[in-house]
């Protein structure tokens, strides 16, 4: 024979299998969450440092603009004096030697006036500065910015050269930057944010950057490649950020941003160490808590087992005396709960049992009597159960202190409810029932829909039928707000227009695709509200259309996701009557 298991047994079975597999989906959901917070505020945080430096870089541009310009105006000042020039030259660079390696002019010869020590010796013609005469030379009116190359006095630079505009022969002012002041910067950077920085050209050129400990990236030339992918084709991607392996098949994420001001590219290359090392802590964390988890569900489910098991216990040996014909058995339970009530009422079922029979005992007609009150008891269990349900839908979502709200608000529903289906009511009192019925779905759903009631003056004594409001409410709950899923408000309107009563119930739900609206009014119901006793909006709308005509009945106007509107429409005059 097939061992029974226990009901503590099953719903310690039950508890525990409910809770570990919350805290497990809770923190699996939770390190999937935080793992792509850390992600996305590591992509943010590079970003802003890379828009440091594009700060930075705009803060010199501006700084080198100004040297060029103090030039200009000091040459044309001074076009005949070669030895002031030269001497202002001297003094601009010694004032700005941290960021420049030299500050000169170029004549159209080629030859220059410069302003550190080396070209003030060397000045002969080199043909490596016609390019850059030539540039400031068909751009007259703005600064030109060269691409990096080696310079013979200022090693690897980039030279921005202005044209000078004004003066009696062609001349052109020049300014190498110091670009190892740029890259103590990056490296600076690199080293205090762990992170892998360079200036790049559009042709993908190193302009400075990238510390020693280069990690996944080739270079080569002045250039690099990660992987397969050279740094040209990375610069020609679209986005500002991708993802890319290393020959080894190791990830890295790669972020670019164009600058202000220079027609560069800042760069920065992660192999993703940081990130693993903050996801390796979270999986270490996210372990703990699992552990936790076990055994909190353990715990708590036995907690509960154990609560729910000695008053079934005490039951079930007070059911089993009662069974073996012991009536006047009585086992006190002293719980201030359900299972107490319970308890006191099976005694006081007993009590009643035992007279009946000694009555029954005195004359025969008492016997019709006492199976009519049998008849009748079985429906108490019955409310009972239905009771004790509704409230342990409390209790299950933590709401203890909620028991009594939802036990006042069930019984005024179940008074209202099981009166007579044909009796009119006033539409007050089908507000109240509606009231009643959120109250107690806000609590067994731990949410909040809001119900707003704007009826017409005159209307609240306007009779309806029993039930008519309540089942309405409940679709918008169960279909609109998804189960009680998501939170939101219900509108009741109720006005007069043309002759005709309007009663709406709005809400802002997921709302009913068009082509089933037809289908809602017109089909039977289902069987699962058949089984669940539940009222579909096709019962109202056939109930209002059998009493008062076909051109009355339920409109239902839906927009997904926006707003769902159910109305119901009676004629203002008097009833016709019943059908």
């Amino acid at each position: 024979m097939r061992r029974r298991i226990s009901l503590p047994l099953k719903l310690f079975l039950i508890v525990f299998a409910f809770v570990l597999s919350c805290i497990i989906l809770i923190s699996q959901l939770s390190y999937r969450y935080v793992q792509k917070e850390i992600r996305t505020n590591d992509i943010y945080y590079t970003k802003q440092i890379l828009d440091k430096v594009d700060q930075y870089l705009t803060v010199n541009f501006s700084s080198f603009q100004t040297i060029l310009f103090s030039v200009e105006t000091s040459v044309k000042a001074n076009i005949n004096n070669t030895e002031v020039i030269k001497k202002q030259l001297r003094e601009l660079y010694e004032l700005n030697s941290n960021y420049v390696s030299n500050l000169y002019l170029i004549n159209s010869d080629l030859s220059i006036l410069g302003g550190s020590t080396l070209t003030r010796i060397f000045d002969e013609p080199l043909s490596d500065r016609k390019p850059l005469f030539d540039a400031a030379d068909k751009n007259k009116r703005t600064t030109f910015v060269s691409d990096p190359y080696k310079s013979k006095y200022s090693g690897w630079t980039v030279t921005m050269v202005r044209y000078l505009n004004g003066s009696p022969f062609p001349m052109a002012i020049a300014i190498d930057l110091d670009l190892n002041a740029i890259e103590e910067t990056l490296f600076k950077i690199n080293k205090e944010e762990q992170m892998n920085l360079a200036l790049i050209t559009l042709s993908g050129k190193i302009i400075a950057g990238f510390s020693e400990n280069r990690g996944p990236l080739n270079i080569q030339d002045h250039t690099f490649s990660i992987g397969e992918m050279s740094a040209e084709q990375i610069l020609d991607t679209t986005g500002t950020s991708l993802q890319l392996h290393t020959k080894d098949g190791k990830p890295v994420s790669i972020l670019k941003k164009s600058t202000e001001k220079f027609n560069w590219s800042i760069i920065s290359i992660n192999d993703e160490s940081r990130l693993e090392a903050a996801l390796s802590r979270l999986e270490t964390y996210y372990i703990g808590l699992l552990v936790a988890g076990l055994v909190l569900s353990l715990f708590i489910s036995f907690f509960v087992a154990k609560y729910i098991r000695n008053p079934l216990y005490a039951l079930k040996i007070k059911m089993k005396r009662v069974e073996q014909g012991h009536l006047t058995t009585t086992v006190t339970m002293n719980r201030n709960d359900e299972f107490g009530d319970l308890s006191r009422a099976f005694d006081r079922m007993l009590q009643q049992i035992v007279e009946l029979i000694r009555r029954a005992e005195l004359h025969n007609e008492l016997e019709r009597k006492l199976e009519i009150q049998v008849l009748q008891s079985q429906i108490n269990p019955h409310f009972l159960y239905n009771t004790l349900g509704s409230i342990s839908n409390v209790i299950r979502l933590g709401q203890i202190e909620k028991v009594d709200v939802v036990i006042g608000s069930l019984i005024s529903i179940l008074e209202y409810g099981i009166a007579d289906a044909s009796e009119k009511v006033s539409l007050r009192q089908e507000l109240q029932n509606v009231a009643d019925y959120i109250a107690i779905q806000n609590i067994r759903y731990n949410r909040h829909f809001h119900l707003i009631e704007n009826i017409e003056e005159g209307l609240m004594d306007f009779p309806v039928f029993r039930m008519l409001l309540q089942p309405i409410v409940e679709n918008s709950i169960f279909h609109g707000y998804n189960g009680g899923g998501i939170e939101g408000s219900i509108t009741i309107h109720a006005y007069e227009q043309g002759g005709i009563v309007m009663i709406e119930v709005v809400d802002q739900g997921e709302g009913i695709q068009a082509d089933r609206i037809k289908h809602i009014l017109d089909s039977e119901p289902s069987d699962l509200e058949l089984k669940r006793k539940r009222i579909g909006l096709n019962n109202i709308h056939g109930r209002i259309r059998l009493h008062y005509g076909e051109q009355f009945g339920l409109q239902i106007i839906s927009i997904p996701n926006e707003i769902t509107r159910v109305r119901a429409i009676f004629p203002a005059g008097m009833f016709k009557g019943d059908a």
